[in-house]
């Protein structure tokens, strides 16, 4: 809000106007933290809906007694250290979005404790790049995250939350993207712990796969680019094969060893630091190429555990110092200043998505129609296919570039005038079609 007049605030101060006249901030915050402890008590043995809505009646409860807009959206644009949360206008279909993944995700129920945290944690990172209120939104956020954790079997004592390291994880997985080290400070509060191992991890917290012997086979070059391409197509399919293949060892009876490595090794295909992420340190770092054991008849959570096997050996043969460097470059903020990083994520996404996909989701369904009607327009000048998907992929760009800047998507902008997006143009110039043929 530096240099712009703040609506929520009293005249002439930051001091936001609340409903006991108060005007001195440091009152302010005493009288607010009061407040909200006793609500907050109140809350937690409340059950609200863990959905949009059931989020705004937890801020409501909090807040009820200071502020009049307690439980609704922001409408202004808030950041921290240089870096906006949501843009105002995308604050309740991106507060839809994390929700409607929490419900299509059973809420996280039936996880072991690794797993759920993991998810948990990625969760509220995602609900902190929304941000959807002026104020309170850390409490709101440490409220739902026991509510969520004590229905799924795995509470956790708000008390217990270390809150030095809660502001360091959100400020790390708020420019980084990066959830693990939220999900590491849910984990440590919690009241019950199972006894499934820790991640192995290395040097700035790399994850490696359990130690086992050297891979056996022909090995074959992959160049790192080659690497994230077998990792895109592969990784997710791992991850389903290793859980399951937790799952089936636990009913079976499985000793404690095998069970241990078979759940670091799922902790591994699951980890911010893993094998991707790998993949771009080493890069960073000037490897251009690993040598790992693949076979065509390989699974996709065995080939993903040879290239795992093919990057931790290259990792290790790095001098200490240079690593500790390239993973504190990729860690830093690369935004430039006034950026959010949600909208950087939400632009790469409609990017990558496939049009079915942009529209059905809720976020990015206007941004798909601006495309569409830019193909129509094309279609109905009589444009050939070629000027047709040049016409889909120019407005595509334009349009994640307003996504990106976190301005309201208008059809009728002067970036989408002339591709069949706003008012009708003018037909285009006769083809000479006797040309070029």
């Amino acid at each position: 809000m530096a240099g712009k007049i703040d609506p929520y605030a009293y005249p002439g101060t930051d001091v936001l106007r609340n409903r006991l006249g108060i005007t001195d901030g440091k009152e302010l915050d005493r009288r607010e933290r009061l407040i909200t402890r006793a609500r907050g008590n109140e809350a937690a043995r409340m059950d609200f809906p863990l959905t949009a809505d059931g989020y705004r009646a937890l801020h409501k409860h909090l807040f009820q007694d200071l502020y009049e807009w307690a439980g609704q959206d922001r409408t202004v644009n808030i950041g921290k250290q240089g870096s906006l949360f949501a843009h105002a206008p995308y604050v309740a279909n991106g507060l839809n979005a994390v929700f409607k993944e929490l419900g299509e995700k059973n809420n996280f129920r039936g996880l072991n404790r690794e797993e759920f945290f993991d998810r948990l944690g990625h969760h509220m990172n995602e609900l902190n790049a929304v941000h959807p209120f002026r104020e309170g939104n850390g409490r709101t956020m440490r409220l739902h995250a026991a509510q969520i954790a004590r229905e799924a079997g795995h509470p956790i004592r708000i008390a217990s939350i270390d809150e030095r390291a809660w502001m360091d994880g959100s400020r790390h997985g708020f420019t980084t993207g990066d959830h693990r080290a939220l999900s590491a400070v849910l984990s440590a509060a919690a009241i019950r712990r199972d006894l499934g191992p820790e991640p192995r991890t290395g040097p700035g917290g790399i994850a490696f796969l359990p130690a086992r012997d050297p891979p056996a086979g022909q090995r074959y070059r992959m160049t790192l680019n080659k690497v994230r391409e077998e990792l895109e197509k592969h990784l997710p399919t791992a991850r389903a094969e290793a859980a399951d293949r937790v799952s089936k060892l636990t009913k079976a009876g499985a000793s404690a060893d095998e069970l241990a490595k078979a759940r670091t090794e799922l902790a591994y295909v699951r980890h911010a630091k893993g094998p991707v992420y790998q993949s771009h340190l080493l890069s960073y770092v000037g490897s251009r190429e690993v040598e790992a054991v693949i076979t065509p008849k390989q699974t996709p959570l065995e080939r993903v555990r040879e290239i795992g096997a093919a990057l931790a050996v290259q990792i290790n043969m790095q001098q200490g110092a240079q690593l500790q460097r390239a993973i504190r470059a990729l860690e830093r903020p690369i935004l430039p200043p006034g950026h959010s990083p949600s909208h950087e994520r939400l632009a790469a996404a409609f990017l990558k998505n496939t049009p079915e996909k942009n529209a059905a989701d809720p976020r990015l369904a206007p941004a798909q129609a601006i495309v569409d009607a830019a193909m129509q327009a094309a279609r109905s000048r009589g444009d050939n296919a070629r000027a047709i998907d040049g016409a889909g992929e120019s407005t595509r760009k334009a349009v994640a570039a307003v996504i990106r800047s976190g301005d309201p998507l208008d059809p009728n902008a002067p970036e989408f005038r002339g591709r069949g997006t706003g008012q009708p143009q003018p037909p285009s110039p006769t083809k000479d079609k006797g040309r070029g043929r």
